[in-house]
């Protein structure tokens, strides 16, 4: 008898740490929606053939063509004779922001301190492809012809670098709506 009730006490423990665990998530991505600084990224050309399968547009941002060709050069060399300052596959960047919060300039982040117009953002190398935020947006099933005029990528950058895409806007820096 005890035993079963031991186990019982158990799993509702793991359940609830589980709950706590995912709301604690939660709560930390609804706080850099709300509070996170502002980013803008200008998507990179994709084959619109392949822009839209599904309910997603793949997304490529143009700012980070020269950061992924550094990665895979240096990471080649350090593949052959491991170097000290080898980059990981996961890290963070510091990207320069305008005026209007577009990004204008990258470089990996070398632990300095941010300058007022600059922000640390995480990156992961993922199947060879330098990934800032997201590699795709979603958006609901028949809209897909709205999203083939994205040209920029809006996204809210917390503090430790998480950045979250929060809608996507046209040439003229129009959101596209749902």
């Amino acid at each position: 008898m005890q035993t079963s009730n031991l186990r019982k006490w158990l799993a509702g423990l793991v359940i609830l740490l589980a709950l706590i665990a995912v709301n604690a998530g939660i709560w930390q991505k609804e706080r850099v929606l709300k509070q996170g600084a502002v980013m803008i990224l200008q998507l990179a050309p994709v084959d619109p053939r392949s822009l839209m399968q599904g309910d997603y547009m793949a997304l490529r941002y143009a700012i980070t063509r020269t950061l992924q060709q550094e990665l895979y050069q240096q990471r080649q060399g350090c593949d052959s004779a491991p170097q000290p300052p080898c980059l990981p596959a996961s890290g963070k960047i510091i990207v320069t922001v305008n005026e209007q919060r577009q990004v204008t300039q990258a470089r990996f982040d070398n632990g300095e301190t941010l300058k007022p117009d600059e922000l640390r953002v995480n990156y992961h190398m993922n199947a060879g492809m330098l990934t800032v935020g997201t590699d795709a947006y979603f958006f609901q099933e028949g809209h897909g012809e709205r999203f083939a005029s994205a040209r920029y990528g809006v996204f809210r950058v917390g503090q430790d670098g998480t950045a979250l895409l929060t809608a996507m806007l046209d040439d003229n820096g129009k959101m596209i709506q749902q």
